[in-house]
């Protein structure tokens, strides 16, 4: 018998010639697709999942079909296992224990695969600790992580792909193996460090490790007075940047920095650090805090871009009027631009105003292709790149486009939500299930996947499923009402005229007290059949 030697959440697995891939939710044999349908594609990723080990006929039905689902067991799962058999060409690769269950019999123990990887090698800069000793100051060395991945990026662009800040900042705080983390991510190398700030001093000290056997190639530190701190993420990232492309046989860097003010950069960092969380009353504060930046330095382009993102930002996922926000962020993006044409939240400000609000759909375009561009490392201009994609049916283009979001930033929730968002707008409703759900296992609070997850179970007629992810999404999207509003239209559909009623005179009591999204209001009142 085998024992399991990866880790429940691996996502991919090669035994024989087949390559069994959990985040595609696919076989390939030699490189070709397998067809195989959802049900036994989940059975045979279960059984991967506990090779050499039995899994029971109930255990079975149990996670593939559900709890509560009433299915002829026995004859679905013998249904699923020879579909799995055929699909493999070789029925003793999965054994009948009798009375017991399956298992996957192989000769060998199916190897993990890190996530594939196209293109260049690539790096991950894990979250910098904070060795201050006061959690308030997590602000600061979360924002010294992010400008370094931008900077790396940058540095290293067309050399080495750097995993984006979503993903990394997973694994802050976490106690985990090098290597264990380089595979969840899929990268080459890695870079731990510190942060530690006192008496107008910044001290960062940094190590350079190679993921396939976690040995160290280099580790530095680096102390500034915090007036040079630009200054000193350039001579960090460039420094790490010679010593990989030493490694790789490749020429030196080059880079230039600027001098920013330190209470600036402070306050500065303080508003990314409630910006990227992304609710409403965190965004409010940002704003506060760029507004501050901009008040003892006019002429500081970042805070601009960033304040435009805030603006452009807030009518998605919100329940901000439109015109309340969409004409600033454009001004404060042309503004940012105007001062330092290389602000490329600037351009995905650009971008969303024409996306959402002008319905430019090729100025869009144009601004997520710029500012993916300018900034490698950030997923954000390829995600938002996609969704136009997938608005004008698009829907090739659009999967394709996220996929390489999702290999940028594989642990982002909000990325992740997309791949089975636009799953769901291609029709593709049962495929969409699986990328959602991976997504709320690792962020069960996260109300976008949520309400992606009620939408298509609702297409797939399991109303009462759609309509707890709804009520899950409503509770968590603080103030955000389109999850009410798919649950009215749900409920109606499914003829509960009488729940949808109820629910609809909830939306009308908040729409009296803060105007609701017209959009919110019109799917509420369709479902109920007033058009």
């Amino acid at each position: 018998m085998l024992a399991r030697v990866f880790p429940m959440d691996d996502r991919f697995w090669r035994f024989r010639d087949f390559e069994l891939d959990r985040e595609r939710f696919s076989l390939r044999r030699s490189g070709e697709d397998i067809k195989l349908g959802p049900k036994p594609m989940r059975l045979l990723i279960l059984l991967a999942e506990r090779a050499g080990a039995v899994v029971s006929h109930d255990e079975a039905l149990r996670i593939v079909w559900g709890e509560g689902v009433f299915v002829d067991g026995e004859s679905a799962l013998y249904t699923a296992v020879k579909k799995i058999r055929q699909a493999l060409g070789d029925p003793a690769l999965v054994q009948t224990v009798s009375s017991r269950g399956y298992r996957l019999k192989i000769e060998q123990a199916p190897v993990p695969l890190a996530v594939e990887v196209t293109g260049p090698e690539r790096i991950a800069v894990l979250p910098l600790a904070n060795l201050s000793g006061d959690a308030s100051q997590d602000y600061f060395s979360d924002g010294l992580t992010e400008e370094l991945i931008a900077t790396m990026a940058k540095v290293l662009r067309g050399k080495l792909g750097v995993i984006a800040r979503t993903s990394v900042m997973r694994f802050k705080s976490v106690s985990r193996p090098i290597e264990e983390i380089a595979r969840e991510l899929g990268v080459h190398y890695i870079i731990e460090g510190s942060v530690r700030r006192q008496n107008e001093r910044v001290r960062i000290s940094v190590q350079l490790f190679r993921a396939a056997d976690a040995t160290s190639l280099w580790s530095e530190s680096f102390e500034r007075a915090t007036d040079d701190l630009f200054a000193l993420q350039t001579e960090i990232s460039l420094a790490m940047a010679n010593m990989i492309r030493s490694n790789l046989g490749k020429q030196s860097a080059a880079g230039t920095s600027s001098t920013v003010d330190p209470e600036v950069h402070d306050h500065y960092l303080r508003a990314r650090y409630l910006w990227v969380q992304r609710t409403r009353p965190t965004i409010e504060a940002a704003i506060r805090y760029f507004r501050e930046v901009l008040e003892k330095d006019p002429g500081f382009a970042p805070a601009y871009a960033g304040l435009s993102c805030c603006y452009a930002i807030l009518p998605i996922t919100t329940n901000r009027r439109p015109m309340d926000s969409f004409p600033e962020a454009r001004t404060l993006a042309t503004t940012a631009i105007a001062l330092d044409a290389s602000q490329s939240e600037a351009h995905i400000a650009l971008g969303l105003v024409d996306f959402w609000f002008d319905r430019d759909w090729q100025g869009a375009i144009e601004c997520f292709k710029r500012a993916t561009t300018l900034n490698p490392g950030d997923s954000s201009g390829l995600m938002f790149l996609a969704h136009v994609h997938s608005i004008l049916s698009n829907h090739n283009l659009a999967l394709s486009t996220i996929a390489d979001a999702h290999r940028l930033d594989p642990l982002s929730p909000i990325v992740g939500t997309h791949v089975g968002h636009f799953l769901y707008n291609a029709g593709r409703f049962q495929e969409a299930l699986p990328p959602i759900q991976r997504v709320l296992e690792l962020n069960p609070q996260f109300w976008v996947a949520h309400l992606m997850h009620g939408k298509a179970l609702a297409s797939l007629g399991r109303t009462a499923e759609a309509l707890e992810a709804f009520a899950q999404s409503n509770r968590l999207g603080m103030g955000n009402t389109e999850a009410l509003s798919f649950a009215i239209y749900t409920m109606a559909q499914s003829g509960d005229r009488q729940g949808a009623e109820k629910a609809m005179g909830e939306l009308e009591r908040i729409h009296a007290a803060q105007p609701v999204s017209a959009v919110h209001r019109a799917l509420a009142t369709l479902g109920l059949g007033d058009r």
